[in-house]
């Protein structure tokens, strides 16, 4: 009988724990045996709850094969597990113990993958069951599994359950999952038999932690849903807290190859100062447009008033702008440049006015901003119009006053700077709209320059040809007139900057003379092989440019479009440079003098 069975168990050395399993397993049989019901049930409640008690202390790996053992799996299979005694689990002070261990492994982690697997860990060592996963929905809504405890070849789980749980921001328990009504008729807890499910959403709204036992009804009780619906919390605290300290350690080492370039920068600058004191050198104007705003650039120079200048991309701001430093009582200072349409907010703050040390997660050192590395000199600030209405309140406060703060500091610190402004933007539409102060505009257009491009500086374009050969060529070089004749015909849209990276790219083709060969073949559209006869550069231009739009609006029967794309140019080029000739809309010409 049972007494007897266990009288032979008792005799052999085995641990109190294996005792009472081998205890209730003898008397499970031997009441299956003589078919005494009441005893077998209640045998079978009991080694449940054994079976559970000792689950509980083991590692999850070890744990899943422990409830596999065929002859265990008969009893858990049974129904749900009756409680184990009190001495026989870890008691509600030692769970959330543990909890607290869990919390401060979280908080010390600060990478995202380690994050993820402290807290199924935490999930597991808490609740006891058969696996965790950490899901989480991706950018097109799908769900997808980015961890798993213990690892295993089977890593599906029931994406309705997660996803009732996303949708509620709430966890989702339930004693026997096969049983429920609510999920009846979700495929995946069928598919994967699972007979105990919870899950509880991060506060992000489209992670999860995902718990399930596929032996086991009622394995997750209600001080386990409480269990993980903190650790859920904790865990996306802590998640986004590692996301926020990438992201300002990206920023710190932006702001360190920042600071590097501009010091290599200013290094630079000081070399150069002695060909900076002759500014005006450095600008080709021949035009009267060009020369009427590099004069009022030199007289403004020797003031020191804020100067905002204005000019398609590539016009050659920058150049007027070390122009106006180099003829200033500025000179030996440093000149520094940037552009605001290039920085984020934050990297731009930190950029102009520098950071304390410990202003943000990584800032190790305290770094100086361009105002103070410009004291004494110019800060020439390019595409201010890109600037944001917070960084346009923090620039005003500096001009106003002649202090700043660092970032992070409180410390006032004073700057002795020149502000030179410069944009393509229509500042005063971008002040009646609201997108520019008008405080601002009027601290920073004090004098502004305007420049003319290219296109209506024909003057200019053959002493820009030979001053750019002359930077960029490493010897003596010819230009052939049919070049230059070609060069004049180009609408040019960017301007200075477009012209110098072709006369670059022709150089690598050419020797010791440019030819029409070594130009784009956009550029040479349309020009005659050879040209003789009148030496008069420009008069063979004009001419030249005349009779080509005539014969392309006589083709085009009168339509500017069509004939603009004729010519590889825009329709606003072709009207131009109609009315500079004199070419009617027929295709005929006025007679007018040769300029």
């Amino acid at each position: 009988d049972a007494a007897a069975a266990a009288e032979r168990l008792g005799s052999e050395p085995l641990s109190t724990w294996d005792r009472r399993v081998a205890w209730q397993l003898a008397r499970l049989d031997l009441a299956v045996a003589a078919g005494e019901a009441e005893t077998e049930v209640d045998a079978a409640k009991a080694l449940r709850g054994l079976l559970d008690a000792g689950a509980s202390s083991l590692p999850p790996d070890r744990r899943a094969r422990f409830r596999r053992l065929p002859r265990f799996e008969r009893v858990l299979q049974q129904g749900s597990a009756a409680p184990a005694p009190p001495s026989e689990v870890p008691g509600h002070d030692e769970r959330w113990r543990r909890r607290a261990t869990f919390a401060e492994r979280l908080v010390a982690s600060d990478r995202p993958e380690r994050i993820r697997s402290v807290a199924l860990d935490a999930a597991l060592a808490t609740t006891g069951a058969e696996r965790a996963l950490f899901v989480a929905r991706d950018e097109a809504g799908l769900l997808e599994l980015h961890a798993a405890s213990p690892p295993t070849e089977a890593l599906d789980f029931s994406r309705s359950v997660v996803s009732e749980a996303l949708a509620g921001g709430r966890p989702v328990a339930s004693v026997d999952a096969r049983a429920d009504e609510r999920l009846g008729d979700a495929a995946s807890v069928h598919q994967l038999a699972v007979r105990s499910v919870l899950c509880a959403p991060l506060p992000d709204g489209v992670s999860a932690l995902y718990l399930d036992d596929r032996l086991r009804a009622a394995a997750f009780d209600a001080s386990d849903r409480a269990l993980v619906a903190h650790l859920a919390a904790l865990t996306g605290r802590a998640l986004e807290a590692a996301s926020r300290l990438g992201r300002e350690r990206e920023t710190v080492y932006r702001l360190e190859v920042l600071e590097a370039e501009l010091r290599a920068t200013v290094d630079a600058q000081r070399r150069e100062l002695a060909v900076l004191r002759e500014g005006a050198s450095a600008v080709v104007a021949r035009s009267p447009r060009m020369r009427e705003a590099l004069d009022l650039a030199l007289r403004v120079a020797r003031s020191d008033l804020s100067v905002l200048v204005r000019g398609e991309s590539g016009t050659g701001k920058e150049v007027v702008a070390r122009a106006i430093h180099g003829a200033s009582a500025r000179a030996e200072g440093p000149f520094v440049a940037e552009s605001c349409g290039a920085l984020a907010d934050t990297l731009l703050e930190s950029a102009l006015f520098g950071h304390e040390r410990g202003a943000f997660s990584g800032a190790e050192t305290s770094r100086s901003g361009l105002f103070e590395l410009a004291s004494g000199g110019t800060l020439f600030l390019d595409e201010v119009g890109e600037m944001s209405p917070a960084m346009q309140a923090k620039l005003l406060r500096v001009l106003q006053e002649g202090e700043l703060r660092r970032v992070g500091g409180s410390a006032l610190r004073r700057v002795d700077v020149r502000v030179i402004a410069a944009t393509h933007r229509d500042l005063e539409a971008r002040v009646a709209d609201g997108r520019f102060r008008e405080d601002l505009y009027y601290r920073l257009a004090v004098v502004t320059v305007a420049l003319p491009p290219l296109r209506e500086r024909p003057e200019d374009l053959g002493p820009l040809v030979r001053h750019l050969l002359a930077r960029h060529a490493e010897g003596p070089i010819e230009v052939a007139p049919e070049v230059l004749a070609a060069l004049a015909r180009h609408d040019w849209p960017g301007n200075v900057r477009e012209l110098e990276n072709e006369l670059q790219r022709a150089l690598v083709l050419a020797r010791d003379e440019l030819r029409l060969e070594h130009l784009r073949p956009a550029l040479t559209r349309g020009v005659p092989e050879g040209l003789s006869g009148d030496l008069d550069l420009k008069g063979q231009v004009d001419a030249l440019e005349a009779r080509l739009l005539s014969e392309a609006l006589k083709r085009t029967g009168g339509n500017q479009t069509q004939a603009a794309k004729v010519l590889g140019l825009s329709r606003f080029g072709l009207q131009k440079m109609m009315k500079r000739l004199g070419v009617a809309k027929d295709g005929t010409r006025a007679p007018r003098p040769v300029a």
